[in-house]
């Protein structure tokens, strides 16, 4: 433990898994509280409204059970569709715009929770949720301990905008973003059809029980900002430790060809796909994106541990870097290697069941780790599945050197830019990327919104891009034997009438898109 003074507030940092345990799980009825807090509290009206930064009592047990309702480990099964339509997007995207790939696992990222939320997917990046979300998630440097003078000198945000400007744009930027998300809340669940956003339990809770309209937008912003920032970053961390670490990528290879073949891996393929389970553990501990594990604990009351008085209100912070990076616990802890997480047995010990605490201790654990982990899983299979994720390629041929230590230096941390070629496996994984991510845009397009249904884009797709990937489809979708492989009787033609080849199966999809000026697009698929 390292104890700091930012004026007259100390800070503990506990830079080791069994202190920061000790402290935050086995005595969690006394540490599972807040500090006050300046920047992300008092600046943000967020002290009494804010979930993640309310005191431990009923108030916070009430906006943790909405959470809960909405991203716990039963509900987030309801969400698989989603998830498993946004992937096939990503991959898409990922194989026709390759560069682009940070804004392409943002965009994703985002759609999945404005989804589950509002019922509305995000189909670009410069949309308008997903700028807010980014927006959101510039805050989450406010839990670093020191780093702003305002922590220490709180009476700096009551100062007018003509001594200290800094704060008043603290306050309006704050204010804008509260606005915004309960504005898209009411809109949200004004829209909906079958009561099942989490929009909709919002304003049925500020109808029935008293929820503020800050409480409310807070809830709305939480599940955003909490769900974007974790999964971009850490689905970025992994593709940079593909291609670190490029034995790990060939193992996994195996581990999905022997599992699932030519087809997509889906979450039924998990038992079988240990080794992927593995890597999103090894990912999450390897570079946890929260370095200090987020917003700080606080006790209660006064409390002393190992001889050392804690004060009450005192800031706890778990060191992550350090506590992942313990030898004791992970020798060679910069080695990516996701068979620490296969045989646990034959691993040091670690007092976290899970192997890692990448989302948190005690009763403050992260509410949205089901929904993380669930989609987690499945990206990094799908990855594994359709390329090979290598370094970019330098003039002379060779492969650019990757430093497995620049990572952006901040709260959230995220490899610092760099290229990357996503390399479709065979002509086979290229196709089924092709056009599975169309149906699914297609379905976003057309379908009507029903109860369980996908939810439908608020504006059309890009009219070229569907018909390119149409004349794609109908080039490519000749009567192919499926999976990809050929009649063992190679002289007959592949004709749909007559006798078919043993251990062939024949297909025939149309797809036929009409586009009239003025009255938009109707799709027909035979």
């Amino acid at each position: 433990m390292i104890t700091i003074w930012y004026g007259h507030k100390p800070s503990i940092v506990c830079n080791d898994i069994w202190t920061i345990t000790d402290l935050c799980d086995k005595r969690a009825s006394i540490y599972s509280s807040r500090p006050p807090m300046v920047m992300l509290g008092e600046s943000r009206n967020a002290s009494e409204n804010d979930q993640a930064v309310l005191p431990y009592g009923d108030r916070w047990r009430y906006h943790r059970r909405l959470t809960h309702q909405a991203v716990g480990t039963q509900a987030v099964r309801a969400y698989r569709p989603f998830q498993d339509a946004e992937i096939k997007i990503l991959l898409r995207d990922l194989l026709t715009a390759p560069d682009r790939y940070v804004k392409a696992i943002e965009r994703y990222s985002v759609s999945i929770v404005s989804c589950i939320g509002f019922g509305r997917r995000v189909a670009r990046v410069d949309d308008n949720i997903a700028q807010m979300a980014l927006k959101f998630m510039e805050g989450v440097d406010f839990v670093i301990p020191g780093m702003f003078i305002m922590e220490s000198l709180p009476w700096l945000l009551k100062l007018p905008r003509a001594l200290y400007p800094d704060a008043s744009n603290l306050v309006e930027n704050a204010r804008r973003i509260s606005n915004f998300f309960t504005s898209l809340t009411r809109e949200a669940s004004q829209s909906s059809t079958n009561g099942m956003l989490f929009s909709d339990l919002l304003l049925k809770e500020s109808k029935t029980a008293d929820l503020s309209d800050a409480e409310m937008s807070f809830l709305a912003g939480n599940l955003i900002g909490g769900g974007v920032d974790t999964t971009a970053s850490t689905t970025l961390t992994f593709i940079f430790a593909m291609c670190a670490f490029p034995e790990v990528q060939k193992m996994a290879h195996a581990c999905i060809e022997q599992a699932v073949g030519g087809r997509l891996p889906d979450w039924e393929d998990e038992p079988s796909l240990a080794y992927i389970r593995a890597c999103v553990e090894e990912t999450l501990r390897w570079r946890t994106v929260t370095i200090l594990g987020g917003i700080p604990h606080a006790p209660i009351q006064d409390d002393v541990y190992r001889g050392y008085l804690i004060p009450r209100g005192t800031w706890i912070t778990g060191n992550m870097w350090a506590i992942h990076r313990d030898p004791k616990c992970f020798p060679n802890p910069d080695e990516y290697r996701p068979e620490r997480f296969i045989d646990r047995d034959q691993e040091p010990p670690f007092p976290v069941k899970k192997g890692h605490s990448a989302f948190g201790w005690g009763r403050r654990q992260c509410s949205g780790q089901p929904l993380a982990e669930q989609g987690l899983f499945l990206t990094f299979a799908r990855l594994l599945w359709t390329f090979e994720m290598k370094p970019a390629l330098l003039p002379d041929g060779t492969e650019e050197r990757l430093d497995i230590f620049a990572f952006t230096e901040s709260e959230n941390m995220r490899p610092e830019p760099f290229r990357v070629r996503f390399i479709p496996r065979s002509e086979m994984h290229r196709d089924v990327v092709t056009f599975e991510p169309f149906f699914r845009r297609l379905l976003y397009t057309f379908q009507e919104p029903q109860s369980g249904a996908l939810p439908a884009a608020r504006t059309l797709p890009d009219l070229t891009e569907l018909t390119h990937d149409s004349r794609y489809f109908l080039r490519r979708s000749r009567c192919v034997p499926d999976p990809y492989t050929r009649p063992k009787d190679v002289d007959k033609p592949n004709r749909i009438d007559g006798a078919v080849p043993e251990g062939a199966r024949y297909s025939l999809l149309v797809i036929v898109l009409c586009v009239e000026p003025g009255l938009g697009a109707n799709a027909v698929v035979y």
